[in-house]
């Protein structure tokens, strides 16, 4: 055990208590940038919404020269900004990015205080089980930073657990830290 294991924080109770168990994000790394891309997968999932509101909107501003069709309109019309606005709400986490500036010396997530790299003590990885009232439950994963202050920051967060073995690899050896699996302890 290490001075940094010693911090305060449960470092084996997951920060998230949702996470998607598709692959989200994938690890891309240049020169001195480390950067969270989201995968043509996530993407698309979340245009989806969006396409099939904005259709919906455009059906009910096509019914509006029908007369007897205003009800409709007005339903369709509402339905489409309904989910239209749900898959706006959905990328935008995923438009986000998340990145790692040797350059500028800081970690960014655009949602915490910036950190500085040289105060990143290593990096973790947690499993957890999402569990739904009204859905099925699964499992995920999530990698994250901790701090020589104890300061422990979600990076990563989906169900593709060889894909984020490898980007927490990848990224250890960019940040020159050590990553440390919790994921055998704790399963709740």
């Amino acid at each position: 055990m290490n001075e940094h294991d010693s911090c305060l924080v449960s470092l084996q109770r997951t920060i998230l208590k949702n996470g998607p168990e598709f692959l989200s994000h994938k690890l891309v790394i240049k020169g001195d940038l480390a950067y969270l891309k989201p995968t043509l997968s996530a993407m698309s999932f979340c245009m989806i919404y969006i396409v099939v509101g904005v259709f919906l909107l455009g059906l009910a501003v096509r019914l509006l020269s029908f007369p007897d069709r205003y009800d409709l309109a007005i339903f369709l019309g509402g339905f489409g900004i309904a989910i239209g606005t749900f898959g706006m709400a959905l990328i935008k986490p995923f438009l986000r990015r998340s990145s790692f500036d040797k350059e500028k010396n800081s970690f960014n997530n655009h949602k915490d205080r910036n950190v500085k790299l040289g105060h990143i003590v290593s990096l973790q990885i947690n499993n957890k089980i999402v569990q739904s009232k009204h859905g099925l439950s699964y499992g995920c994963y999530e990698l994250n930073l901790l701090t020589q202050h104890g300061r422990r920051i979600n990076i990563l967060n989906h169900g593709d657990e060889q894909q984020l073995l490898h980007d927490a690899e990848q990224l250890g050896y960019f940040l020159h830290v050590e990553v440390k699996d919790y994921r055998r302890e704790i399963i709740l």
